[in-house]
């Protein structure tokens, strides 16, 4: 398997990002430190494929919104939420939609239910999905050599996090059970 992700790091990084976003992008650097691919290369693939996700996701919402019950059933209420959103700024909402979890695969859902045309989604979210790949690839890039230099001296670090965390744990409880002792 990991030879066949190595031998396929582009085919990797697509479906990864189409399936996952971000987690894609990360793989993606990973691949790249280990040669398999480039951080252009993750850049670019990694717009492609978000960009396909979500024309997906607009032609679902444009074609199929009232023909899927499981979509509606899925989306209704995100989708709901969002409509005075999606109404007011329409297809520019793309450019920073995708940066946030949990919101940018409803708004394209949003937008091709109220009617945006396909020209102008496209566009925006072309832009959109080059500013996101580029930013959390290269985010990814510079922290995950941060963090390579610090996982150095790992085992004292996570006994150490262990440590504190029961530490922490232990103490939180006594608080509580002195707060609910002086409360009941």
């Amino acid at each position: 398997m990991e030879n066949f992700i190595h031998q396929n790091g582009y085919v990797t990084v697509f479906l990864t990002v189409a399936f996952s976003g971000e987690f894609g992008l990360f793989a993606g650097i990973a691949l790249a430190r280990a040669g398999s691919v480039t951080l252009p290369g993750v850049i670019a693939v990694g717009t492609i494929a978000s960009f396909v996700g979500n024309m997906f996701y607009f032609y679902a919402g444009k074609l199929l919104w009232t023909k899927w019950h499981f979509l509606k059933n899925k989306f209704e209420k995100k989708v709901e939420k969002t409509s005075s959103v999606v109404r007011r700024f329409g297809s520019p909402l793309m450019l920073i939609a995708r940066f946030f979890y949990g919101v940018r695969d409803v708004v394209p859902i949003a937008l091709g239910v109220y009617d945006v045309g396909v020209g102008i989604f496209a566009i925006y979210n072309f832009v959109g999905a080059v500013l996101w790949a580029w930013f959390f690839t290269e985010a990814g890039n510079m922290f995950s050599g941060y963090l390579i230099k610090s996982f150095t001296g790992f085992r004292e670090s996570l006994l150490w996090g262990l440590l504190t965390s029961a530490i922490v744990a232990g103490l939180y409880f006594l608080v509580r059970k002195a707060v609910s002792r002086f409360q009941g």
